[in-house]
């Protein structure tokens, strides 16, 4: 089909107070509806920005209660360690105080390597549990 060219108008527009007040009126209402889309396009990136953000910052604030969590595990770890340790080294401070002590390492000896003093017999009984070199 050919191109239809549209009549010219029959109307013509007249130029007075009313018709310039109509066309203020209308061009306002665009203008104002245009500062609207505007308005709406930059609070949706400023909410958009900041939900990024809050994104981001949560994501920070997770992590660091995770990474929190797992310090405190092990700092209660390392002080169960810390005190089992201390206990031990008591222990084996008391030992090396009875070791110094010649009466107790004399026994200690006598008991479990079947040492004697000059004189002394040992005598060794079925029901006697003591400790035994081959044993170990």
């Amino acid at each position: 089909m050919a191109d239809v060219k549209p009549k010219p108008a029959k109307i013509e527009r007249l130029e007075n107070d009313y018709t310039r007040r109509l066309d203020h009126q209308q061009a306002s209402a665009k203008h104002t509806q245009w500062l609207g889309k505007r308005r709406m396009r930059r609070a949706t990136r400023i909410l958009a920005c900041f939900a990024v953000f809050a994104i981001f910052l949560g994501v920070q604030l997770v992590r660091t209660n995770a990474s929190l969590h797992h310090v405190r595990q092990e700092v209660s770890t390392s002080e169960a360690k810390l005190k089992t340790t201390k206990a031990e080294s008591r222990d084996l401070q008391g030992q090396i105080k009875q070791l110094n002590n010649q009466d107790y390492l004399g026994r200690l000896i006598r008991s479990k390597y079947y040492y004697s003093k000059s004189g002394e017999t040992i005598y060794s009984l079925p029901g006697d549990h003591a400790s035994d070199v081959t044993a170990k």
